[in-house]
C-alpha cells in the first residue's frame, strides 16, 4: 500500500509541475523532436562556424562593397585585390645585372688586337750549313765485285790478296789518268799499296785487259767486312766515285777481287 501511495504521489507532483511549465514532459517515442536555438543579436556569429552564411544573421566581419565596383566583379575579389594589391612587373622588377641580357660579342677587332704586316717582326732565318753529296760520275759495274783465285801472281799463290779491274767511260772506252786509292785496314794492318793508276804495268795490262789496274792489299787472305775501302780520284784530287767498302775472305779461291768501274 505504501508503494502505491508513493507512485500516486509522484504522478501527482509530475502532473502539477508539467502544468506549471517547470518540468518538460517527455514526448512519445514516435514523435518528431524539434529543437530551436534562441537567437542572440548581441553576439555575432563566426563566419567559420558554418560553411554557408545564414541570411538572417549578420556577418561577423561585414564586407564593404564599393559602389564603383562593376557588377561582374564579386565583392570577395574586390576585397582581396584591395587588401593585397599585386605589384606590376615594371614596378617590382628593376633592371639588374642578372636580368639585363649580356652584350653579344662582336668580331670587331680592337686597336690592341689588330696588327698590320708592318707591325709584325719579320722572321729571320739563319741558313744552316748543308752537306750535299757531290755527284760522282763513276760507279761499280754490274756483277761487281767478283771473286777469283790469284792467277796473275802464281809464284805467290795463296799468299796474296788484292783488287784489280778496268775503268770505262759511259760509251765503253777505257779511261786513263785516274787514281785508284785504297784505305782502311785488313786484319789490323793498312793496305800494302794505297794508290795506283791504270796501265801501271804491262803485265797487268795483259792480265786484265787494256787500261787495267791492280792493288796489293795484303800477302795473305783474311776475313774482313767493311774495314777497307777503295775510291777513284782525278789527278787534281777530286773524288770520282764513292768509297766502296770491301768484304774479303780467308779463302785462296777468293783472294783476287775483280772491280770494274763505269761512268754514268
Amino acid at each position: 500500500m505504501k508503494s502505491i501511495r508513493k507512485l500516486l504521489l509522484t504522478l501527482f507532483i509530475t502532473v502539477l509541475l508539467s502544468s506549471c511549465g517547470a518540468i518538460p514532459t517527455l514526448p512519445p517515442m514516435d514523435s518528431t523532436i524539434t529543437i530551436r536555438t534562441p537567437r542572440f543579436t548581441d553576439i555575432p556569429r563566426l563566419a567559420s562556424v558554418t560553411s554557408e552564411p545564414d541570411e538572417d544573421l549578420p556577418s561577423a566581419t561585414p564586407e564593404a562593397t564599393p559602389t564603383s565596383v562593376p557588377p561582374s566583379v564579386t565583392p570577395f575579389s574586390t576585397q582581396v585585390a584591395s587588401e593585397t594589391p599585386k605589384a606590376s612587373v615594371t614596378d617590382s622588377v628593376s633592371p639588374t645585372p642578372e636580368n639585363t641580357p649580356a652584350p653579344i660579342a662582336t668580331s670587331t677587332p680592337t686597336g690592341t688586337a689588330t696588327s698590320t704586316a708592318t707591325d709584325l717582326p719579320t722572321p729571320t732565318f739563319t741558313p744552316q750549313p748543308t752537306f750535299t753529296a757531290t755527284a760522282v760520275p763513276y760507279h761499280l759495274q754490274l756483277m761487281n765485285p767478283y771473286y777469283l783465285s790469284n792467277f796473275t801472281h802464281q809464284e805467290l799463290g795463296c799468299d796474296w790478296l788484292g783488287i784489280a779491274g778496268q775503268i770505262f767511260s759511259s760509251g765503253g772506252q777505257v779511261q786513263l789518268g785516274i787514281l785508284i786509292k785504297a784505305g782502311g785496314e785488313l786484319g789490323g794492318k793498312p793496305p800494302e799499296e794505297d794508290m795506283t793508276m791504270p796501265l801501271a804495268d804491262s803485265d797487268i795490262d795483259l792480265a786484265y785487259g787494256p787500261g787495267g789496274y791492280e792493288l796489293t792489299l795484303a800477302f795473305s787472305p783474311v776475313d774482313t767486312d767493311s774495314t777497307a775501302w777503295v775510291q777513284l780520284f782525278s789527278l787534281d784530287g777530286d773524288p770520282l766515285s764513292e768509297k766502296i767498302y770491301l768484304t774479303t775472305f780467308d779463302d785462296c779461291q777468293k783472294n783476287l777481287i775483280l772491280m770494274n768501274f763505269i761512268e754514268q
